[in-house]
């Protein structure tokens, strides 16, 4: 067995390990921001009038706040402190003499969550989508999701790279922990888990749009809800892609950099 399969293997083992405190933690906090945002946008649309607001009907806008904290939850993967716990206590030393690259290690672990997860957001949107619309699942509706999981997967190596640039300031500073935070927040505002991009104006957009937060949360979100055009969601893929080698640059330079700087126990 290769080394990357016995790494997933591992992982999912400690994901399952405790499984009722982790779907009640899981279903507990995507049902209550569901409930509040179902409550909040439907009455606005009560309070207005409207059956559409935004492009969204209440049932569109509905499922878009079940996909859109998925989606964060998948992109952020192991969460906050993945790496940076290890560059404190010293247990980085460990990944530094086993024969297997540190950061394509940290990286499996990471997406490891980040899948299971995203069985997860196909599971409970198909639920959402039977729920709250009379129509019959079409195949169209299937392939987009299948495409959006697709996406999202590839858009957690770009978030992973993200995290890893904060996390790896730790090789300097002694905490790290508000920089994830604030890494977290900007994602989900820019992005659109906050607002759909549609609700900020013109100009704002045409900015947002070439930066990878719209691309890693609002492009797969979009697509899988069939509101954008091939063309748009290839636009939102190409983005995308076009960060990935920028953000991996980065993190490879910064990585020989900080460990340069690393001391740990027993080192």
């Amino acid at each position: 067995m290769s080394w990357p399969v016995r790494v997933v293997s591992t992982e999912l083992r400690k994901i399952i390990a405790y499984r009722s405190d982790f779907w009640v933690n899981f279903l507990g906090q995507t049902l209550i921001q569901l409930f509040i945002a179902r409550a909040l946008w439907q009455s606005i649309f009560e309070s207005n009038g409207q059956t559409e607001i935004g492009g969204f009907t209440l049932g569109q806008m509905t499922l878009y706040y079940l996909l859109a904290p998925l989606t964060m939850k998948i992109l952020m993967g192991e969460n906050i402190g993945f790496l940076s716990r290890e560059i404190y206590d010293g247990g980085l030393n460990r990944y530094l003499v086993w024969p297997l690259p540190p950061l394509g290690y940290k990286l499996l672990t990471y997406l490891t969550y980040s899948g299971f997860y995203l069985l997860q957001l196909a599971l409970l949107y198909t639920l959402g989508r039977l729920a709250l619309d009379a129509r019959p699942y079409e195949l169209s509706e299937f392939l987009r999701l299948l495409a959006g999981v697709g996406y999202v997967f590839i858009a957690a190596i770009g978030y992973f790279c993200l995290m890893c640039l904060c996390e790896m300031v730790a090789f300097w500073a002694d905490n790290t922990w508000t920089l994830g935070v604030m890494l977290r927040f900007v994602a989900a505002f820019l992005g659109g888990a906050f607002l759909p991009l549609s609700f900020f104006p013109e100009a704002a957009r045409n900015i947002i749009e070439y930066l990878p937060f719209a691309a890693f949360i609002s492009g797969p979100v979009n697509l899988i809800l069939g509101r954008s055009t091939p063309a748009e969601a290839l636009q939102s893929f190409a983005v995308m892609l076009a960060w990935l080698p920028v953000l991996g640059l980065a993190v490879k330079a910064l990585w020989k950099k900080g460990n340069l700087q690393y001391t740990g126990v027993g080192m």
